[in-house]
Parts: structure tokens; sequence; C-alpha cells
């Protein structure tokens, strides 16, 4: 902390929880779907609680500083329950141990709105698993990190990501060439459900995602007057910044 105070960072920001908590969530989720193989009927796996090599957080007098994010490997949006399951599950331990350490503000990357030839269908059940991770952490203010608008391109997977685990019955066959397209006014449509179901929680915020060049120009200003006039805490234009990150 006393470096980035020296340096004039405005902000940190720190995962809540590590690789190693991803690699067990990943491994319990492969043999699950190995077993479902012989055991069709099997309940999906309950997550056991965090260990220490988990997570780097701990309470203390600087957490407080800290703007924690959640893990964007999981899919709160994806068709196939089991992964949808997993994801909450890994979500909701993420918003009680950061609430536990006395962390305030928390970003979580906003929904996946593309799988395969789906389009927007799991935003309602990242809605809920939004409005559970609210009632868990009840003081942290949670941040959605959404795009200026939904662009197919940018829906790409982050690394060991649980989104290719999703069963192809749920998804159905991947299309072999697919144009990127843009909707712009999806993230926005997204966001209004998110907060709807939420019911304008006063926690729940949004993060707003934007290369300007990548707008429409004819319909820039009224995607900035849609976006920027709800409760906007963060604008990324992607020009050059720099950031650093607790470790």
């Amino acid at each position: 902390m006393s470096k980035a105070d020296s340096s004039q960072y405005d902000m940190l920001t720190t995962p809540i929880t590590t690789p190693h908590f991803q690699s067990r969530v990943i491994a319990q989720l492969s043999n699950h779907l190995e077993a479902l193989r012989s055991h069709p009927n099997l309940s999906p796996p309950t997550l056991p609680e965090l260990s220490p090599v988990d997570s780097s957080l701990s309470p203390g007098e600087v957490i407080s500083q800290l703007l924690a994010v959640a893990s964007p490997w999981i899919d709160l949006c994806s068709p196939d329950p089991l992964v949808y399951n997993i994801s909450r599950q890994v979500l909701d331990l993420e918003i009680a141990y950061a609430a536990f350490c006395g962390i305030g503000n928390i970003i979580i990357p906003g929904p996946k709105l593309h799988h395969g030839k789906l389009h927007g269908e799991g935003v309602t059940q990242y809605a809920y698993a939004i409005q559970e991770a609210l009632a868990i952490g009840n003081y942290i203010q949670v941040q959605i990190w959404l795009p200026m608008i939904d662009h197919s391109a940018d829906g790409e997977d982050v690394e060991g990501s649980l989104t290719p685990f999703a069963r192809e019955e749920y998804v159905g066959a991947q299309e072999e060439s697919k144009p990127n397209r843009s909707d712009i006014f999806g993230t926005w449509d997204a966001w209004n459900i998110i907060r709807s179901v939420c019911k304008h929680n006063a926690r729940l915020f949004v993060g707003k995602n934007t290369e300007i060049h990548s707008l429409l120009f004819t319909s820039l200003r009224e995607i900035l007057l849609r976006s920027l006039s709800r409760t906007v805490h963060f604008l990324d234009t992607g020009t050059r910044r720099q950031s650093m990150t607790h470790t």
C-alpha cells in the first residue's frame, strides 16, 4: 500500500481467489462430468469452503482500501445448469469471503451474452446470481463490469473459463463461421434486466469499458446518454493507463 501511495495510484484491485482455487474447481467439475456418464442422475457437487491457499486476502487495516475482482472465468449465463450451478457457488464463496475480510467494493464481470447460436438467454439467471451475491455481502457495493456495446468478438473466453465445459445438448452445435456482429444496446438491455431483478438495489452499480473507435458514430450520443445516465462508477475508455494489482 505504501508503494501505491507513493506512486499516486488512485485505486488498487485484487483478485479474491487464486489460480489454485480455479484449478480445484475445474478438477471437481471435470470429475463430475466424467461420473455423469455412468450415473446421469448425480446431483451437482458442492464446492468446499475456501482454504488458505485459495485466496491471498485476509482481514487487516488496508483491506477496505482494495477493490476486489470476482473470478472472470466463471459463467453465470451458461445454458448448462451444471456450469451455472458451479459458477454460482464460486461467486457465493468469493463474496462471502470478501465480506468476511472487510472488502467494501467488488467488481463482477458482466454477463456472457454469446453461447454458440444463443444470444442473451442467460441474463436473467445471471441477475438472480447477482441478487444472491448482494444478499450474502449485505454491505458490499457491487460493480457490474460491462462493455459499452455488445459485440460478439468480445465474448472470447478467458484462460481456464468454465464456458467450454457446457454440454452440447444445452449449447447446441457451434456455427462453423460466425461473423462478428454488434448490438449497440445489447449490454444496456442486459444491465436493465439485472438492475430490475435486483429491484434497483442501492449497492448495485455499473462500470463501462469502451474503445471509443468501436462505437458507431451515429449512435454514440444515444449510447452515452443511456449508459451515463445510470449509476456508472467506472468508465474505461481504452486509452493508455497504468494499474497496480495487490497480491
